[in-house]
């Protein structure tokens, strides 16, 4: 964690157990998760706190798709068909994230409609989202992110996060190892097209980039997790951790349903090359793919279940996507056309 965070951050074995501590001026505690987190965990949840508390259990295998400014509502599934209003819950004076990205961004929400604090409780490290301040939401089909707030601690027990499933790690790994190209790209916008840039958190991303790409272990992975959260929040917007490799992964949400950081991941490479020929890339593209390849993320069009044509496709969207958020992407810089983007992929044996 970089040094200037104002988190109460603590990455360790039974991290957990924290929470008797940091919950005492607290009363009534909110807990937000799914139904398997919660079969699994809340016993020792209600142990820990030891003190009034309800739990929010959030409709299984939907996504938060939208809040309602005007009444407080944060919406569930593809139907509207769950609604949760944080008026249900007025009783309580702090909000706990305890899951996955879905449970995390549901807490960051209804705090901000609440204008209650939250923590921050992860049980798997899958995106770098953990710490930030900002969450992910589906809109017709679409994710975007909104502005939130901060959580004023992270209890991230390495207990619990090895638990879970390896295709969640590896969701976390991708959104860190896609940094190879955001940080790259941002650099190139702020000297090409004046964005605005901070030299600071770019150095720290990218010594945390570093340490993934050379001692990678949960411990590193959660570390970096958390300083990218904590960039974003002090730059103020996603950039330094989202370049078009993102807006790819986004435009791939129209069809596909893998993990945001897997998809991420495997766009990565073919903008690195990019970076690299215009001499912003630290990396090389074939060593991005080969630290992705030893650790088996997908790598081709056929192990992604995604066509070249759809995916030149989404490349188009990704473009678009850009625009809308005044970004400027390394494919524009170049004026690539269908016709190079495929060769880079052929080259890069996509």
């Amino acid at each position: 964690m970089s040094p200037n965070s104002s988190n109460n951050v603590i990455i360790a074995e039974g991290a957990i157990q924290k929470l008797t501590d940091l919950l005492k001026k607290f009363k009534h505690v909110l807990i937000v998760t799914d139904d398997l987190i919660y079969a699994q965990y809340h016993e020792v949840i209600a142990s820990v706190i030891g003190r009034e508390h309800n739990w929010l259990r959030l409709p299984q295998f939907n996504q938060v798709i939208s809040t309602d400014p005007y009444d407080g509502r944060v919406i569930f599934g593809a139907s509207r068909g769950a609604e949760i209003n944080v008026s249900e819950f007025k009783d309580a004076d702090i909000i706990i994230g305890f899951g996955g990205g879905r449970s995390i961004d549901a807490a960051k929400l209804l705090a901000r409609e609440s204008g209650l604090e939250w923590v921050s409780i992860p049980t798997a490290a899958s995106h770098d989202g953990i710490a930030s301040d900002v969450a992910s939401v589906t809109h017709d089909g679409y994710r975007y992110s909104e502005l939130c707030k901060k959580p004023i601690a992270v209890l991230a027990d390495l207990s619990i996060m090895s638990k879970a499933p390896s295709k969640l790690e590896m969701a976390g790994l991708g959104d860190i190892i896609s940094k190879a190209s955001s940080l790259a790209e941002w650099r190139l916008a702020h000297e090409h097209n004046e964005e605005a840039f901070n030299e600071d958190i770019y150095s720290t991303l990218a010594k945390t980039l570093d340490t993934i790409l050379t001692d990678y272990s949960l411990v590193t992975l959660v570390r970096a997790e958390i300083d990218a959260g904590e960039a974003m929040c002090q730059f103020g917007s996603s950039r330094p951790c989202s370049g078009t490799e993102h807006a790819i992964s986004h435009a791939m949400d129209r069809r596909l349903e893998n993990l945001h950081g897997i998809q991420v991941a495997f766009a990565t490479p073919l903008c690195v090359k990019y970076l690299e020929e215009v001499g912003y890339s630290k990396y090389k593209s074939e060593f991005i793919q080969d630290f992705m390849r030893k650790r088996g993320f997908p790598m081709t069009f056929d192990e992604l279940n995604v066509s070249q044509e759809l995916f030149i496709d989404d490349v188009h969207h990704a473009l678009k996507i850009m625009e809308r958020r005044n970004r400027y992407s390394v494919l524009r810089h170049l004026k690539l056309d269908d016709s190079d983007i495929v060769r880079g992929l052929q080259d890069l044996g996509y």
